[in-house]
């Protein structure tokens, strides 16, 4: 009996999943951030490692397959196969494993991930058509959580200096980055340097701050929410009518928020109202390792040939 490994890295966290021959999830575990163009190869080994390490702790079985989904390049992981005893290994692209976490079995529609990063991609007939987005933080990431977080740090500067009206972020931003004074922000931003996935993780305070009913954070949520919309609609229209029925897969962090996610469907939905829109329903390296689970049984265990690795 042997196991099969689905590894997921993004720009917050990698994610390691553990699956039988049938199907079923033995283990997962969490390291940080893998992506390359925000991490170094250290830090993403170490990334790697860690989540590696937790999941396999106490299974003895043999590697058949690796899955891997990593944003952004990759380093030369060699050391990792060899750690696993060089199985055959699978890329598994980001928006097609994001698809396949809401519980759909073929690819059919507009995947959408909301995470540190955004992406929106077209499949038909579990065929990778067309994808949008997923410029990174410098030329892109509409609706992203990097996105949502410098909005609102933004709002909040333009609050301090009174070019904008008071509200909430001004707290939020004092509570995460423990300052009294937003000039404060200067030196960390400029000087110190601030990873991309720990501005990322201010999206939730903003999140938090429309909770509390703030105007100005809820603004940004749905403008945000909006913006992603467009991009799902520009990328729906590419392979589909309004009449076609289609699987609109919700991904990553920012969907959690009620506010982006109803604004998002809200202005998506009217367009193709047959599609189906769906929200995770495990992690992302669980269904990687799915997707290489379902790949390996389809080739066999003895004619598989490794897409990459």
């Amino acid at each position: 009996m042997g196991v099969v490994v689905g590894i997921e890295g993004g720009g917050t966290k990698t994610g390691c999943a553990v699956l039988s021959e049938q199907g079923e999830l033995l283990a997962y575990a969490e390291g940080g951030p893998a992506n390359l163009n925000f991490v170094d190869e250290a830090t993403q080994r170490e990334s790697f490692e860690t989540a590696l390490n937790g999941a396999l702790q106490g299974i003895n079985a043999p590697v058949l397959a690796l899955g891997y989904t990593v944003a952004g390049t990759r380093a030369n992981w060699a050391w990792l196969l060899r750690r696993l005893g060089n199985p055959p290994a699978y890329a598994i692209e980001e928006s097609r494993m994001a698809m396949l976490s809401t519980g759909v079995e073929v690819a059919h529609g507009v995947s959408v991930v909301a995470g540190t990063g955004s992406l929106v991609a077209g499949f038909r007939d579990d065929e990778l058509v067309v994808q949008m987005g997923g410029w990174g933080a410098l030329l892109g990431d509409e609706g992203s959580a990097y996105d949502v977080a410098m909005r609102g740090i933004r709002s909040a500067v333009c609050a301090w200096d009174g070019r904008d009206r008071p509200n909430r972020l001004i707290q939020a931003v004092q509570g995460f980055f423990g300052i009294e004074d937003l000039r404060e922000l200067v030196p960390i931003f400029y000087q110190q340097g601030v990873p991309r996935h720990r501005v990322a993780a201010f999206a939730q305070s903003v999140v938090e701050t429309a909770r509390q009913g703030d105007p100005v954070a809820s603004t940004i949520l749905a403008q945000a929410g909006r913006d992603l919309a467009h991009d799902a609609r520009a990328c729906a229209e590419r392979l589909f009518t309004r009449e076609d029925p289609f699987t609109v897969a919700m991904t990553g962090g920012m969907f959690r928020s009620e506010i982006f996610r109803a604004t998002f469907r809200e202005c998506l939905e009217p367009s193709f109202p047959h599609a189906e829109f769906r929200m995770p329903m495990m992690e992302p390296a669980t269904a990687v390792a799915r997707a290489v689970l379902r790949r390996f049984r389809l080739l066999g265990k003895r004619n598989h040939r490794p897409m990459s690795g």
